[in-house]
This record gives structure tokens, sequence and C-alpha cells, in this order.
């Protein structure tokens, strides 16, 4: 992705890796064949040649305002231990290069976001060093939802959730939370007192219970970064084609609403998953819904 500038924000994106996935794994229901309807106007960049598995980019966006300079989100991580899925299993990725690329340091981040606690959006929250786990930007206020935290903290200790889910839990929130580096946010929070800028919190609840994203407006220049609340440019055609989450028929809704709001406007969505260029907007074409990538 380009740099996109909204007035007084740049925003970059990070990237982590690439890969693809089959397509139900990603979005429930969806079969080979449901792809192969929408190929025609997907094309290459977005459904693997012969395949028809999805292609899926993970990366982060650093938003950079007068004042903070802001992580949202921060990908898998390296050397994590997610055996239960290879794509994310012990990474080595120069994530930090990239940021690195981008003129910044870990040291220089003020703010981290975290959109929700899934291990795809938490993982360089922390980093390895001499064996042990340590927040990888020491210097930021990590934002986390408290009631997301709660939710998660809950789920793991009475095993409502797959014992799996403790691993992201146990090495990408705790240690930043044991180090007094975490902001318990409430879904109504306002950025106002933490960071007087043109950035507002936005929840987008049903991926997760407290699943958020965050909108900027600066100069009459908008965006908004959707994290989860949609992971595929297919999902435009069917809404209800949907990632499996806390609240299914909450994020199909969250996902039309979003919509409704942003086709044929100016309003950037910076989607959290979606191949390069990542960032874009919503347009009618011969009446559906579809996403136009801005040109890198």
């Amino acid at each position: 992705m380009k740099t996109q500038v909204f007035g007084d924000i740049r925003v970059d994106s990070i990237t982590e890796f690439e890969f693809s996935v089959p397509p139900g794994d990603l979005l429930v229901g969806l079969t080979p064949e449901d792809v192969a309807e929408h190929e025609h106007w997907l094309g290459p960049c977005l459904v693997e040649p012969g395949t028809r598995n999805l292609a899926v980019h993970m990366h982060a966006y650093l938003i950079r305002t007068r004042h903070h300079t802001i992580l949202f989100d921060t990908c898998c991580g390296n050397d994590k231990e997610r055996s239960y899925f290879p794509a994310w299993h012990r990474l080595q990725t120069p994530f930090l290069q990239n940021l690195a690329c981008a003129g910044v340091s870990p040291e220089q981040v003020d703010f981290v976001m975290c959109s929700h606690l899934h291990a795809d959006h938490i993982g360089w929250n922390t980093r390895l060093l001499n064996g042990e786990w340590v927040p990888t930007f020491p210097n930021a206020r990590y934002l986390i939802s408290k009631g997301e935290l709660e939710w998660w903290r809950a789920a793991i200790e009475t095993g409502s959730v797959k014992e799996y889910r403790k691993l992201a839990f146990t090495d990408s929130v705790l240690p930043v939370v044991d180090r007094g580096l975490a902001t318990f946010v409430e879904d109504d929070f306002a950025f106002e007192n933490e960071m007087p800028d043109e950035v507002c919190y936005l929840p987008l609840h049903g991926h997760t219970k407290h699943h958020c994203g965050l909108y900027l407006n600066s100069r009459s220049q908008d965006a908004i970064f959707t994290g989860d609340a949609i992971h595929h440019p297919i999902q435009f055609a069917r809404p209800d084609w949907i990632n499996a989450g806390y609240d299914n028929a909450a994020a199909i809704q969250v996902l039309r609403d979003l919509i409704t709001r942003c086709i044929d406007t100016p309003t950037k969505l910076m989607t959290a998953h979606f191949p390069e260029p990542t960032a874009g907007c919503v347009v009618s074409e011969a009446g559906h819904a579809r996403f136009r990538f801005d040109a890198d």
C-alpha cells in the first residue's frame, strides 16, 4: 500500500506475510464453486489460480498524527507456538525491519490499538528475548477493550474456548498486562484524554464480543480501519459469508452497515487481510457492491 494521507494524518501498511486459504476455512459455508462464480471480477490477485483458494495478507497499520504514532493491530509475531495453524507457526518475518523502513522504531510507538485478541492481531505485542516474552513496544500504551479482555480471560479459565486459544493470550497479552502497559477501554471510549487527535474508537461487535475498529477524519478526509469486520472482497457480494466468530448475525449486520455507510463515498476502508494495496473504497457496479483498490 502506498502511503495514505488523510488531512494531517499519515498511514502506512506494515507487511508481515501473505498466504492463501481454502474458502471454507476462511468464510463459513463458502465453497470453491461459490468462488468460481465470482472469480471473473475478483481476479488472480484475490483468488489463487488453479485452487480457488482465497489470497490473504497479514499487515498492521502505522498511523502518524500531529501528536502520536499509533500501531493498529500487530499481526502474528515471530517465534510463536501456533502448531494448530502451520501458516502462523514459529514465524520468522521481517515485520520490524518493515516498520523501520517506514521510519519508526519500536521505541517510537506511542499507542498500540488491539481490535480484538485473536492470535493474528496481537502477535507483535511481544517478542522473544532471552527466552522471555517481553513487550515489543516498551514506551507504548496498549489500548485493549476491557470487555474483550474480561471475556477471553473468563472463557479461558472456564474452558469454554478451545485450549489453543490460551497460547496467544499467554504469550501476547499477559506480558503487556503484567508490566502495566495496558490501558483497558470501554466500548464508548473517547480518545480526547489519551490521544487528542482526529481518531475515534469504533465498536464493530460480532467477530468477537468487543471487536472494534478505528475511524479517522482529518480535513474532511476519512477512513475506517475494519479489523476483522471483513476478511476478503468476495464478502461484498455476499455479506452473509462471514468468518466464524462470537456472534455471526451481529458480524453480518456490521458488514452490511459498513457497506451502506461507505458505498459510493470517498471513505476509505483500511482492511486487515486484503492483499496489497489493502486499502480502497466500496463502489456500486451494475447494482452490486464491489471493492475498488487504491492504485499502488
